[in-house]
């Protein structure tokens, strides 16, 4: 079974690898070139180096454009054409009756079929974001914030791809129909990537949260928000190499400050701004905020001064060096998915199959 297993998927694991070694020829070549410029121009500069910086980090854009698009697709690419198929097109056709009234068993075909093609996918996809990782060694080092890149890079890559084929292959052997069944995965596995990027990995691990003064805040001003009255905003973030999850103000005693609060200090304290028009779109944080022009003259610099005494900046963010607890995390979350699709698709196969 093992053998006729690998005849069937010989010739999509003989593309998968042309392409993998091309990709990874083609990242070696402009990888050693990136990074005898990082030694050439960045390594040893001690004057101007902001200069040498931006020279540098000008070179190589459309490999890092690309590098970013497949990290990103390759993944849903292996659920689709890789899982979807891989049941479906022989209960698509029925020749897998013939199969089972041979020596194999339903069990043994099903298993054998899922556990080979979730090898071929962990080692595609591990080469894969293994090479993509390697190239970016060069631009790392002025990398701003490693979390930037958290879903490229590393092992999650390889729990996305391990839970694209799982996906697939389950989707397949309920729909039976492979067109459908691949469509069907791309958005199962579109949906399933947005869901845990913003309501799973934020809660993966308990954010560090500090509290700092207006003055130490990126943003800080008088804004009006989706045209109500001015109000004070503020937007912060951790420090550098951190991922900053929230801001928010909180008063002098240490509690939220609702909208309420903060326009009826305005009202308050700031009346020479309270019924400005509004005027330029502040810097990005402040979503859906339009400043309030502010002239500069005492009682505008007053109100900022009593402001800064009212309330302080909470920032709640995840440190670097929990960079790649949060890697495992995620990795284990998809893991866990794929085993569940897997086990689905066993027992739908085995128990509803006719």
């Amino acid at each position: 079974m093992t053998r006729f297993a690998w005849v069937q998927t010989r010739p999509q694991t003989l593309f998968a690898a042309a392409a993998l070694a091309a990709f990874a020829l083609v990242a070696a070549i402009t990888g050693v070139h990136l990074s005898h410029l990082f030694h050439s121009l960045v390594a040893h500069c001690h004057i101007g180096c902001a200069l040498a910086n931006q020279q540098f980090l000008s070179h190589d854009h459309f490999m890092d454009r690309t590098l970013s698009i497949v990290a990103r697709v390759v993944p849903a690419l292996l659920g689709m054409f890789w899982g979807a198929p891989l049941l479906t097109r022989e209960l698509e056709t029925g020749t897998f009756r013939l199969v089972w009234t041979q020596t194999v068993s339903r069990t043994r075909w099903t298993i054998t079929k899922l556990v080979m093609g979730a090898l071929g996918t962990v080692l595609i996809a591990g080469l894969l974001t293994l090479t993509i990782t390697w190239w970016y060694r060069a631009l790392d080092p002025l990398a701003s914030n490693q979390y930037g890149v958290f879903d490229r890079r590393d092992v999650v890559p390889i729990g996305y791809a391990l839970f694209g084929f799982a996906a697939g292959a389950l989707i397949g052997a309920i729909v039976r129909r492979t067109v459908p069944a691949m469509a069907t995965t791309l958005g199962v596995f579109i949906f399933a990537r947005v869901a845990v990027q913003s309501w799973v990995r934020p809660h993966l691990l308990t954010p560090v949260t500090h509290s700092e003064s207006l003055g130490s805040a990126d943003q800080f001003g008088i804004a009006s928000l989706n045209g109500g009255a001015p109000t004070v905003v503020a937007q912060g973030s951790g420090p550098p190499s951190s991922w900053t999850l929230s801001t928010h103000l909180l008063t002098a005693a240490g509690q939220p400050a609702s909208l309420a609060q903060r326009s009826a200090f305005v009202r308050d304290y700031c009346p020479s701004l309270a019924n400005r028009p509004v005027g330029s779109i502040p810097g990005p944080g402040l979503h859906h905020a339009v400043a309030v022009p502010t002239p500069a003259n005492g009682a505008s610099q007053a109100c900022m001064d009593k402001a800064a005494h009212a309330f302080r900046l909470a920032v709640s963010y995840l440190p670097g060096d929990r960079y790649w607890t949060l890697q495992w995390l995620e990795a284990a979350v998809f893991v866990g998915l794929a085993l569940l699709s897997g086990i689905g698709c066993f027992w739908w196969v085995t128990r509803r199959t006719n």
